[in-house]
């Protein structure tokens, strides 16, 4: 069996260790090569060979070896007959797709529709791909988040009277910032999905100021305020904010025991899969064990962070 590992989209912690796990696997007769480029590098006939022994300095580092891409390629008129060239030229049986919702919502149909066996890997820190529970990298992002603010809070204890306003990345998707802020012990979290008043915002990081001595906002980089309410809070409460933003470091940083262990059983799930001959599949969490779902992503509505815990943390129940 020859294996083609595409990377599409942005990178997650974990993708490394994926790709290593499934060469270890691969190392008994099959052949494993991957896209320089994701897609575009595909289409160009940009395949380099992989072997175990060249992904063991990657597997405790961040992003990808296999560089990626958001270009929408599979989107023009010839692409369906130059990537079955490209495969049949280089006697590929089938993709390993590692990529996120948008990746996941889109490529694997078309290459249902053109034939090409493939297995998807949910692989974004925004953990918002539908069906599954959890995505590759998600883990990850959140312990990276704990490092600045397990700071923020030591130095909220020397310094006492001072905002912290913490953005996560997410998109426009809050599942991120609202694990952070429930394992941070925010004292507000603002999400794309929900709207929020001023006035209660205003109030509930005063009322944290004067219970505890300083007051922690956790804010996802798509929602309302992520780059206004640097300078309205101060304007409520008479306290200068310190602005935390994680950046895109959050998406690169080293992978946690659980995205390692998550790692190792997508590599499995999607090797036994293609030796088995599936065809088409999306590697899901459910009920907290992976599975390879077969066929694509159809008519599965998208979950939105849990309300009950988003109201939690508010103060709003």
């Amino acid at each position: 069996m020859k294996t083609l590992l595409v990377v599409s989209g942005g990178d997650a912690p974990g993708i490394n260790n994926v790709i290593g796990r499934y060469l270890a696997l691969a190392a008994n007769g099959d052949t494993v090569i991957g896209a320089d480029g994701g897609f575009p590098g595909l289409l160009s006939g940009q395949l380099v060979p992989l072997t175990a022994d060249m992904l063991i300095p990657w597997m405790g580092r961040g992003g990808s070896i296999l560089a990626s891409s958001r270009d929408p390629v599979l989107n023009q008129q010839e692409a369906a007959d130059r990537i079955r060239t490209v495969l049949s030229e280089n006697n590929v049986d089938n993709i390993l797709l590692f990529g996120g919702n948008g990746t996941l919502r889109h490529i694997p149909p078309l290459l249902k529709e053109w034939g090409i066996p493939c297995i998807g890997l949910p692989t974004t820190i925004d953990n918002d791909v539908p069906g599954t529970e959890m995505t590759l990298g998600f883990d990850s992002a959140c312990n990276f988040a704990y490092h600045a603010i397990d700071g923020a809070q030591a130095t909220a204890h020397a310094l006492r009277g001072r905002i912290f306003l913490v953005e996560t990345l997410g998109g426009t998707c809050g599942n991120l910032a609202l694990a952070v802020a429930h394992g941070a012990g925010a004292h507000a979290v603002i999400l794309p999905e929900y709207p929020y008043d001023d006035a209660w915002l205003a109030g509930r990081i005063t009322h944290a100021l004067e219970t505890y001595g300083y007051a922690m906002v956790v804010i996802c980089e798509g929602a309302r305020g992520a780059r206004t309410l640097m300078d309205d809070i101060p304007k409520w409460t008479g306290t200068r904010v310190r602005d935390i933003r994680l950046g895109h470091a959050q998406r690169g940083g080293v992978a946690s025991h659980r995205d390692r262990v998550l790692a190792a059983d997508m590599a499995q799930a999607a090797y036994t899969a293609l030796k088995g001959g599936t065809q088409m599949g999306i590697a899901c969490v459910a009920g907290g064990k992976l599975s390879v779902h077969e066929g694509v992503l159809e008519n599965i509505a998208p979950t939105p962070p849990d309300p009950s815990l988003y109201n939690r943390i508010n103060g709003l129940i």
